[in-house]
């Protein structure tokens, strides 16, 4: 073939026109950078195997010509490093996720309000949000985050157990969770040592204070004061040490990490336990656990709500006051937080803070405990981080609780010494 100069020429041009289109585009590309814990990007982009919600913020993403530069890791580190970035001039930050007990006075005065952009903009499912997930997140009035996930305690049952034991159900009354609790604490056949109720005591509150809630034991009233002295509270570390006196309790309840529950669990060496309502999934996996289809979970029962009782950990999202795409990020919340994208998380494993997800077809055949969850999200509490020194007020109900469960002090003399650190905490 024979190329004239003019063809030549044409060529030339074509091809850069064609570069300049290209470079165009590169430069509409907008980068949004996104701090959170790795299972918020497994959730909002579908990338555990197996889920079936796809890709929502992936969705948003090429819709608005944007890549994300997605900055995950503990949750330490990741309060820390969000710690780091709001107290710079600029931070390289767009929206971070925030778990309940780091959003403290601090942490939320160098956030974003939201209220005039939810006024312009509305978030989909915020009116269905829990209140209490939503006082969790409002500093002095105003609305700093919108929460997205939690993680809801239940009460998790092995079926087997309570069969070999003479048992139907699952327990209907604080009476019949200690009754039951004490009733499969027992030796199997096979010679496996099993204790009728475990939760993570050792590095963790929330399931602690689920039974003790039970009780109606608060470590704080809706006003933010310090409750933690009340006579629920010495009556339900009174049972709780008695259990353990009995070995009803697992003995290593003063060290019982989270891997310790699940293990027990799945190799039959607990009958009951406190644990968020997911664990579901990893107790019944069959690759791991002896009983797959043999543990169910219910609503923990209360001696003071018929409902039931629930505590609760959130995580939000947020918008650093230093952010340089305020706006952008701001539009990705609205896009995890519509009702069809509450629905298609879910699917990928996240806690739906909108309870209208869990009366989706869809969540209710991936998720068979859908109804329980739905019922003790509608009750969970937050414990309240409305003062800077919140994360050190729930190691002193860790310590002071555990002196008690293990007789090492008395209850009325952990519950009385709980309230005066924690109020000199708060103060």
């Amino acid at each position: 073939m024979k190329f004239n100069r003019r063809t030549v020429l044409m060529a030339g041009v074509a091809l850069g026109a064609s570069g300049w289109r290209l470079s165009l585009a590169q430069a509409e590309t907008r980068t949004l950078t996104v701090l959170s814990h790795k299972v918020h990007e497994n959730v909002a982009r579908g990338l555990t195997p197996g889920t079936t919600g796809g890709d929502v913020a992936g969705e948003w993403a090429k819709k608005n010509s944007v890549e994300f530069n997605w900055v995950t890791g503990n949750i330490g580190p990741i309060h820390d490093r969000l710690g780091r970035e709001l107290s710079l001039a600029e931070s390289s930050v767009d929206l971070a996720f925030v778990i309940n007990k780091f959003h403290t006075p601090r942490i939320a005065a160098l956030l974003e309000p939201l209220d005039d952009r939810i006024k312009a903009e509305p978030i989909e499912i915020l009116a269905s949000i829990p209140e209490s997930m939503k006082k969790a997140v409002t500093y002095k009035g105003h609305l700093t985050a919108i929460p997205v996930r939690h993680a809801t305690t239940g009460l998790h049952w092995n079926k087997t157990l309570f069969a070999e034991q003479g048992l139907d159900r699952a327990p209907q009354t604080l009476d019949e969770l200690v009754e039951y609790a004490r009733k499969t604490t027992y030796t199997r056949k096979d010679g496996t040592r099993v204790a009728g109720l475990v939760m993570n005591s050792g590095d963790e509150h929330v399931a602690v204070l689920t039974l003790l809630s039970a009780f109606g034991a608060k470590l704080f009233d809706e006003n933010a004061t310090v409750t933690a002295n009340s006579p629920e509270m010495v009556k339900g570390l009174t049972t709780m040490a008695q259990l353990y006196k009995e070995g009803v309790l697992a003995q290593n309840y003063a060290t019982m990490s989270i891997d310790d529950v699940i293990t027990a669990m799945q190799n039959g060496r607990a009958a009951m336990a406190i644990d968020p309502f997911a664990r579901y999934l990893v107790y019944n996996n069959p690759d791991s656990s002896k009983f797959p289809g043999q543990i169910d979970v219910v609503v923990t029962p209360s001696a003071k709500n018929p409902k039931g009782t629930a505590i609760t950990e959130i995580w939000s999202m947020a918008i650093p006051h230093n952010a340089k795409n305020k706006d952008l990020a701001y539009s990705l919340m609205r896009a995890l937080s519509t009702k069809e994208a509450a629905i298609r998380m879910a699917l990928n494993g996240n806690g739906p803070v909108d309870p209208n997800a869990y009366s989706d077809p869809r969540v209710q055949q991936k998720l068979p405990y859908s109804k329980a969850e739905s019922e003790a999200v509608q009750i969970a509490q937050v414990i309240p981080s409305s003062f800077d020194r919140s994360i050190e007020a729930t190691a002193v109900f860790r310590e002071e609780s555990q002196a008690a469960v293990l007789g090492l002090k008395s209850p009325e003399d952990a519950a009385n010494s709980m309230q005066s650190r924690i109020e000199r905490l708060v103060k």
